[in-house]
């Protein structure tokens, strides 16, 4: 026991031997930690952006989990801890689950899968953590591609090129109503429908080349930056998780770059403390001066922005990822991987595989939340679909063929269906009334009107029966009766 706490004499292997050069296999090691660090800070965005730091026992623990792993990022069990809570909460938000969260809980389910193939090939839960990121940054990658793969492919669709309906133009409007920069015309509302769709198709593209990564990752850095100052939705959370995932398909120079700053800010805080500590007049009025002028900005920035989350710690955090980025982009690295999207073993593949299944859903008939369709203007419901490329016949459950148009209901939800116009996949609707229960909703579902009362319904009725497995895994969005589908998420 004594042995197995100590870790004495228990076989720990070192990846080192197998890495030709030591300066590569610490700068690898470095580029590890500052990963665990940029992923605890994606978390901590994503329960920033509704105030989830202690809305329970999980999110507590999701944060504090975090914070610990951020002061020790080396810690391979401070990793499984806070990834296993991500997994669970991930899990426990099914199934509206938001997509970037579900990206990071294939992310986290890839670490774990990795860790458990280097359990069973070195016989030993003492990993090398370098030779653990080596198994699992090129499955991340791949999850990514796919990521952006469906980002692109369900934009490819009439609502999407539509400048009535486009998300695109959605945001645009909205982010412009907020800050007043852009003019409106409608030329350009129609040229940042192609813009986006460009974007989002070159992104991929160039992080797969390796003479172009950096570019791809400077312009996907821009790209989600400006669009998590939108104000439809705390699109930083997102944001803050792609930053985290592009730093894996950088080179070691990058992390050196990191590591460089940081030691001269440690250094320049040490020098100007020192400084400070002496006491004269002139300290004396700069100390004074500081606090003032820090209450000033604060008083500012509390009047000025409502959302300091995101105006002050997330614009802080992304331009100083930016600029040192950018600095990094200047020196040539030698050391930069090869096979980017290498794999370890075959088996290793299952992960980035069920990632592109669930983005492939909406096209096979399933679930059409959660797949990577955000924002998308994506229609695939009740035998019809917007989609350019992807024929109604590719669907083969018929989970969204099946449609209900709600008549009257004495529940707010129902009956706003009704009265805006829009539908609902049977499935959905039957979740949305065994949850809530409503008095009485009268619906047709494919053409057959039919009544349902609370109080007069057995507790085998079709609206109160299910299973739970799939309710917990699929979910859909209501869609328009008549027109191009709204932007939604």
């Amino acid at each position: 026991m004594k042995k197995a706490l100590t870790g004495k004499e228990i076989n720990y292997y070192n990846y080192l031997s197998e890495v030709n050069s030591p300066g590569k296999y610490f700068a690898s090691h470095l580029k590890y930690k500052i990963f665990c660090c940029l992923w605890a800070i994606a978390s901590i965005f994503h329960m920033a952006n509704f105030n989830g730091f202690s809305i329970n026992l999980t999110f507590f623990l999701l944060t504090a989990s975090a914070i610990t792993l951020i002061a020790k990022p080396s810690s391979t069990v401070r990793l499984l801890i806070f990834i296993s809570l991500q997994i669970y909460q991930a899990a426990t938000d099914m199934p509206r689950t938001s997509n970037h969260w579900v990206i990071a809980a294939f992310v986290n389910l890839t670490i774990i899968q990795s860790y458990i193939y280097l359990i069973i090939k070195r016989r030993s839960f003492f990993i090398d953590k370098v030779e653990l990121m080596n198994i699992f940054a090129p499955l991340v990658k791949m999850e990514v591609i796919v990521l952006y793969f469906f980002a692109i492919f369900h934009k490819l669709n009439s609502g999407f090129l539509d400048t009535e309906a486009s998300c695109a133009v959605r945001f645009l409007l909205l982010q412009n109503s907020y800050y007043d920069i852009l003019p409106t015309s409608k030329t350009l509302l129609a040229l940042n429908i192609y813009l986006t769709l460009t974007i989002e198709a070159l992104i991929p593209l160039l992080l797969c080349l390796r003479r172009t990564r950096y570019w791809g990752i400077l312009l996907g850095l821009v790209f989600h930056w400006v669009l998590a100052y939108n104000p439809l939705n705390g699109f930083y959370d997102f944001s803050a998780t792609i930053l985290a995932l592009y730093f894996l398909f950088t080179s070691t120079n990058f992390s050196n770059k990191i590591y460089s700053f940081y030691s001269q800010t440690i250094k320049r805080k040490s020098v100007l403390k020192n400084r400070l500590l002496q006491f004269n007049l002139v300290n004396f009025a700069l100390f004074t001066f500081s606090i003032l002028f820090a209450l000033a900005l604060i008083n500012i920035y509390t009047r000025a922005f409502q959302d300091y989350f995101r105006h002050v710690i997330w614009t802080a955090y992304s331009v100083s990822f930016m600029i040192i980025f950018i600095l990094s982009m200047r020196t040539k690295d030698d050391t930069e991987e090869k096979g980017a999207f290498s794999f370890a073993h075959y088996t290793l593949l299952l992960l980035p595989l069920i990632t592109f299944l669930n983005g492939l859903s909406p096209y096979l008939g399933l679930k059409t939340e959660s797949s990577y369709a955000m924002f998308s203007n994506l229609r695939t419901e009740g035998g019809v679909t917007n989609h350019l490329l992807a024929p109604i016949s590719t669907q083969i459950f018929d989970y969204q063929k099946d449609v209900v148009e709600i008549v009257s209901s004495s529940d707010p939800y129902l009956q706003r269906m009704a009265d805006e116009g829009k539908l609902l996949v049977f499935f959905q609707f039957r979740k949305h009334v065994k949850k809530h229960l409503p008095a009485q909703v009268t619906y047709l579902r494919n053409g057959e009107k039919s009544t349902f009362e609370l109080s007069k319904a057995s507790a085998t009725h079709e609206l109160l029966s299910g299973s739970y497995a799939l309710d917990k895994v699929m979910d859909f969005r209501h869609f328009m009766k008549n027109g191009e589908q709204e932007c939604t998420h």
